[in-house]
């Protein structure tokens, strides 16, 4: 089976989980390709798709949704996951919890409009303090906000092996 992992990453940590998913995917699947949203021309010869994104500003990379949007036809005749990766975890725990529902609602509320979607999974990434202005930096800390690696690598893994059992199911087209 043919599976395209795609992505769009602004500072890398969504790259890195993309690597991480398709390597573990071809381990079982055997053809997985990995590339950025900006390299895929077709979906055409892909069995199946994942595609994901970093989160700015409760949104998807413009170059994830324009992606999605471009190949929607495609898409739509084979079956697709997405994850999205933001800061959920670095939030301050009394909002982390409900931060992380309500962006997983919102992004599916607004993303994925032209995708019919076999799943979507949030991840938290790599949040440094050094993309914070000082003051913000120091009220976000103030606040029980969190800074690092904040990415769960069980959790990618646990959703990685759950798509990849799915696309071993003999029903899919």
């Amino acid at each position: 089976m043919t599976v395209l992992v795609a992505y769009a990453s602004a500072l890398g940590s969504t790259r890195e989980i993309a690597q991480h998913v398709a390597s573990r995917m071809a381990a079982a699947l055997g053809e997985v390709e990995c590339r950025s949203v900006d390299e895929v021309e077709s979906v055409a010869g892909y069995e199946a798709v994942l595609v994901g994104s970093a989160i700015h500003n409760q949104a998807w990379l413009p170059p994830a949704v324009q992606f999605l949007s471009q190949h929607a036809p495609g898409l739509a005749e084979r079956p697709v996951w997405a994850f999205s990766v933001g800061m959920a975890d670095g939030l301050p725990k009394l909002f982390r919890n409900r931060g992380a529902v309500l962006q997983q609602q919102r992004l599916e509320q607004t993303q994925f409009q032209d995708v019919q979607l076999r799943g979507h999974a949030v991840f938290s990434g790599v949040y440094q303090a050094s993309q914070l202005p000082a003051v913000l930096r120091a009220l976000f800390r103030l606040t029980g906000g969190r800074f690092g690696d904040l990415r769960d690598w069980a959790a990618v893994d646990a959703w990685t092996d759950q798509v990849t059992a799915e696309l071993t199911k003999s029903d899919l087209p």
